[in-house]
């Protein structure tokens, strides 16, 4: 096994190396590098360290203005020397949300599995160049002059992988108390820089917790340069500078129509109505077509800047035909809640002449809070007709318009 130690590290403590800027990383260009950015784990230390039943997962965790693991992927994105860069996640809609937020073409908003190296694999399918980088997202604080060497690593010598790592400052103990000399051992943090063709075939061999020691398994020829507690991993809430609880609130504001159609169950709110007062009809849509979970789920994307809801559930995928709105309204507020969102208040109208809403307001009321685990009391809900007017006023369809207002939360650190 090769090592390559740098020196710009002193006793384990980060020194920055001011002459390394966005601009060095040019000639890195050509290498023809991937970036894969597993963020798709469950994160159950860091929900455990965190009191209050309010809970979010450390990559979703907000920092300057956005989700952690966006902030990794943009100050990535930065360096300008990555020809394709893959942000694994867990969930469909995190994927959609994720993906408009990033306009570069170069960026990839892909699922992940089960496990770390799962995530890493899917990712792997996809990369077509002969080198490939992997960093984890918990690493949050991207150190420059470590990134600049793992290059000139690579580039200078003939390597399968070059990976930071840090001498152990602990005494450490290794089953029936065996103490294991310090001075032999290295903590290894990514990001790590690795042949793709030796990290796939070392990945088809077994489980690994990360690339260079699949890669050294082989035998494989395995560097390790000095790291930098910057790259310290993000594992418990103490891990976080102190933040305020709460930071700033935020609106969001939703629009819906749609149609009746005859012989159709029509539910407002996720309350079916009776058909005496829908007179036997539903509304036309692809999906159950409740047209204020609709106008709900709009605000809700509205709030934390994500889109609309036909980016998440498209009319043109028959896998929605007739869905249950409230499932993707859970869905959607899964999201929300993953960006530090609590719904604070709800303000709605619903336009109709047929059906008189006035017999199902609290019962709509109530549905509502039961959805977002709020109190009835924080929703609003108003009714009026149109007088006669437009498609409304002559009974053809139902309107609803939804503002919501959210706060959002850092929860604090309980240990």
């Amino acid at each position: 096994m090769l090592e390559y130690f740098v020196t710009f590290i002193n006793d384990g403590l980060c020194v920055l190396d001011m002459s390394v800027s966005l601009l060095d990383f040019q000639a890195f260009r050509s290498m023809g590098v991937s970036l894969i950015l597993p963020a798709a784990g469950s994160s159950v230390r860091f929900l455990e360290s965190l009191e209050g039943a309010f809970k979010i997962k450390k990559q979703w965790w907000p920092l300057e203005g956005m989700p952690l693991l966006e902030k990794v992927c943009r100050d990535f994105q930065g360096t300008a020397c990555f020809a394709q860069i893959f942000l694994v996640v867990s969930h469909p809609v995190e994927q959609i949300y994720l993906q408009q937020r990033f306009s570069d073409p170069l960026v990839s908003v892909i699922l992940g599995g089960k496990t770390r190296q799962q995530s890493v694999q899917n990712a792997l399918d996809l990369v077509d160049t002969p080198l490939v980088m992997v960093s984890d997202v918990a690493r949050f604080c991207l150190d420059y002059p470590v990134l600049h060497n793992l290059f000139s690593a690579m580039h200078e010598q003939v390597l399968d992988c070059v990976a930071p790592s840090l001498p152990a400052s602990d005494t450490l103990i290794y089953q029936d108390n065996q103490v294991l000399n310090r001075d032999g051992v290295r903590c290894v943090q990514t990001p790590q820089l690795c042949r793709t063709a030796v990290l796939k075939k070392a990945y088809a061999t077994g489980a690994f917790s990360d690339e260079s020691s699949a890669i050294l398994s082989l035998g494989a020829r395995v560097a390790y340069i000095s790291g930098s507690t910057r790259l310290h991993k993000l594992t418990y809430a103490r891990d976080l500078p102190p933040q305020s609880q709460v930071s700033n609130h935020s609106f969001g504001m939703g629009f819906d129509v749609h149609g009746f159609e005859p012989n159709k169950v029509m539910k407002i709110g996720g309350v079916e109505i009776d058909p005496k007062d829908s007179q036997q009809q539903g509304f036309k849509a692809h999906s159950d077509g409740d047209v204020l979970l609709h106008a709900l789920i709009d605000a809700l994307l509205g709030a934390i800047k994500g889109g609309d809801i036909g980016m998440y559930y498209s009319d043109q995928n028959p896998a929605y035909a007739g869905m249950d709105s409230a499932l993707m309204l859970q869905s959607i507020y899964g999201l929300v809640q993953n960006l530090g969102h609590v719904v604070v208040g709800i303000d709605t109208t619903l336009f109709a002449q047929i059906p008189k809403i006035a017999p199902y307001r609290m019962a709509i009321c109530q549905n509502l809070a039961k959805l977002l685990k709020i109190q009835p009391h924080q929703i609003n809900l108003k009714a009026t007709t149109t007088e006669g007017l437009g498609f409304i006023g002559r009974k053809e369809g139902v309107g609803a318009q939804v503002l919501v207002q959210t706060s959002i939360l850092v929860p604090t650190q309980a240990r």
